[in-house]
């Protein structure tokens, strides 16, 4: 391997290197470091499971010293990640983003976490990174994580697959993550009746709350606390939420459940079941989020280039919003404008629409309404496969009631 090593030092016609299982002493990699660093034809490097302490230091200042950028590397099995490597990840990264011809980087396998996925951000959110492709499976991906990874991307218009496959850390919270920022969370406002029942009693107590589909749960605490047949209003500890049969995280939105105007909460008291209002609201993400854009607005203005984020993480079963998830990824391999046209619909129109949002858009109202009379319609070739075209009829009567609110569009 020495003798390989040596033997590449002076070459510049390779134009792919790919080497895997092989443990590299540092004075193999200081001899293979020419090549790497001076080498115009190289755009290929596969280094897999090969790189032992140091190793990485030392590829990394070849890397930075490139006059010819790399365009493909892989890296998977090193274990450069770990928290004992945060210096020498961020030296990597720093060296990634000094080649700015690099479409896809692997870095399966490196017990990526926090620190990790920090620095990786700043390589997403570089204007000149050219880099389409981030596989990062089989590392130590949470939740956490991945917010930092979906918050990277509100800006970025070149990454469209992030494979975070076998990071069984990451839950519904972290897909949410992804899903705001391709989408942005409707804030439309919608009305939930909560009833409860008194103890030891069958009497059932109801009350209408109003709340915004992006709105924290745990909102509905000083709600319901004002009301006065609502007996646990001085102790919300005792109090827990109910929809659909399932305990409620209330930390997460209406819209993260699919709740929709009228749907029924019910409060239950048995403390085996879900978090209760006060705990719910110390729960959350701590991820700045820059300008928050809601409404239809903030959905145009998404992202619409990220279209995949692994095989078996899109299809997670336990995520209430995996349809919607599933489904815009698929319309951001379409055009931008096309992809806007199917989140507008879902988000806005289908099952929330708000006049509110609306009627701060009137030079784009009428592309709007092109956008609601043709959205997923029977006859749209750029139609999502997973998206059954709606109904003439809502389609239609989304189109009346923006006009009925707003009658200056045609004139009158």
């Amino acid at each position: 391997m020495a003798d390989l090593c040596r033997g590449l030092e002076h070459n510049e016609s390779i134009s792919e290197f790919e080497i895997s299982d092989c443990l590299l002493r540092n004075a193999e990699i200081q001899s293979l470091a020419p090549f790497v660093r001076k080498n115009p034809s190289l755009h290929t490097l596969n280094i897999d499971g090969c790189l032992g302490e140091g190793g990485v230091d030392l590829l990394s200042s070849a890397l930075m010293s490139r006059t010819h950028s790399i365009e493909n590397i892989s890296l998977d099995g090193n274990c450069m990640g770990s928290e004992d490597s945060k210096e020498s990840f961020d030296a990597f990264i720093a060296a990634l983003n000094n080649n700015k011809e690099l479409t896809r980087a692997s870095l399966m396998g490196n017990q990526i976490g926090k620190h990790g996925v920090a620095s990786l951000a700043r390589l997403l959110k570089n204007p000149d990174s050219k880099l389409k492709s981030l596989i990062l499976r089989h590392n130590c991906i949470d939740n956490e994580c991945a917010a930092i990874l979906a918050e990277s991307l509100l800006s970025n218009t070149k990454l469209n697959n992030i494979d975070l496959d076998r990071n069984e850390r990451v839950s519904s919270k972290g897909l949410m993550a992804f899903l705001h920022v391709i989408s942005r969370t409707p804030d439309a406002p919608i009305h939930l009746t909560v009833r409860w029942r008194f103890p030891s009693s069958t009497d059932e107590m109801s009350a209408i709350v109003n709340i915004r589909l992006n709105e924290p749960l745990h909102s509905l605490a000083a709600q319901l606390s004002a009301n006065q047949y609502f007996i646990w209003a001085s102790d919300m500890s005792k109090v827990k939420l109910h929809f659909d049969g399932k305990g409620l995280d209330c930390s997460e939105t209406p819209f993260f459940y699919c709740m929709k105007e009228g749907d029924v909460v019910d409060v239950v008291t048995d403390s085996i079941w879900g978090r209760n209002l006060i705990e719910g609201s110390k729960v959350g993400l701590d991820v700045n989020w820059g300008k928050n854009i809601n409404g239809v607005r903030g959905t145009i203005a998404s992202n619409h280039t990220l279209s995949s984020l692994g095989y078996e993480t899109a299809l997670r079963r336990n995520f209430p919003l995996g349809h919607l998830l599933r489904e815009f990824l698929e319309a951001n391999k379409r055009t931008p404008s096309s992809s806007a046209r199917v989140k507008v619909f879902r988000c806005h129109v289908q099952h929330n629409l708000s006049l509110e949002d609306l009627c701060e858009m009137d030079t784009v109202m009428p592309r709007v309404l092109a956008w609601i009379g043709c959205a997923l319609g029977e006859t749209d070739k750029e139609r999502t496969f997973s998206a059954p075209p709606p109904p003439t009829v809502v389609r239609l009567g989304a189109i009346y009631h923006v006009l009925r609110a707003m009658p200056m569009l045609c004139g009158f």
